[in-house]
């Protein structure tokens, strides 16, 4: 078995061997995606070596262009400024995500330029730990812990990524269709308030839709089967009978 992750990575499921119930490794149930651009990146192979190991997606190009780049379902952004003969443009104006610069050293770089990304790090294989600190730093808004990013709910045993759109019982993901994963968000967001199947019709479909409320039932069973809970004794979505429904205590 892997040796046990620090308790500041993202978590790691170990799976099991069906035959020989023995552990054959681990996988990551949530991660984030970090795009590397270099000119050379075999140069940063310790960086996205100890990034991989972390849980993180990680993407490297040589070079891309900014209308390519903010295409790309990005959390953060590193370019890598280390090479003198090479002056790094400033950060895309386009891309939401945060951004750090991988410099030798700030000298030669112009201030317009620093000061377009959110942080400059000066690189060395030796160093990448702390940067690493930093990187989750940047990630989890200031240092917070996985359970409390803002882009993921917990509730008991799901675990829902809003920006990923994935859904997950224990280390299991669900196959949730659109309607049923913004169903399924809409009773999170109101962490146990009711909904009328007229507020629910509104917030999933848009108050231009004019189905029948049982359209709500339908989806909602699909949902509580895909969930494995039970409507009579509910973990997750509990029925306010005449009215709609809420997220269960």
């Amino acid at each position: 078995m892997q040796q046990q992750r620090e308790v500041n990575e993202w978590p790691a499921v170990a799976i099991q061997d069906s035959a020989a119930g023995q552990p054959i490794g681990a996988f990551c149930s949530t991660t984030h995606t970090i795009v590397i651009i270099s000119p050379f990146p075999h140069a940063l192979h310790e960086l996205v070596r100890e990034l991989t190991a972390k849980c993180y997606d990680v993407l490297v190009f040589h070079h891309l262009e900014e209308q390519a780049l903010t295409a790309l379902p990005i959390d953060l952004l590193i370019v890598d400024a280390t090479y003198e003969a090479i002056q790094p443009k400033a950060r895309p104006h386009l891309l939401a995500a945060p951004a750090i610069l991988l410099v030798k050293g700030t000298e030669r770089l112009m201030e317009s330029t620093l000061s377009s990304y959110d942080d400059a790090l000066i690189w060395s294989a030796a160093g990448a730990e702390s940067i690493l600190d930093r990187i989750q730093s940047m990630l989890l808004g200031g240092g917070r812990t996985p359970d409390e990013r803002v882009d993921q709910v917990q509730r008991k045993e799901l675990m829902v990524d809003y920006k990923r759109m994935a859904a997950y019982l224990g280390s299991v993901r669900i196959d949730l269709t659109k309607t049923e994963f913004d169903l399924l968000r809409a009773l999170l967001e109101t962490d146990g308030a009711v909904l009328s199947r007229q507020e629910l019709m509104d917030r999933v479909w848009g108050d231009q839709y004019f189905g029948g409320s049982n359209t709500v039932d339908v989806h909602v069973k699909s949902l509580r089967q895909k969930l494995k809970d039970n409507p009579k004794a509910p973990t997750y979505i509990e029925t306010v009978r005449g009215v709609g429904y809420r997220l269960a205590d």
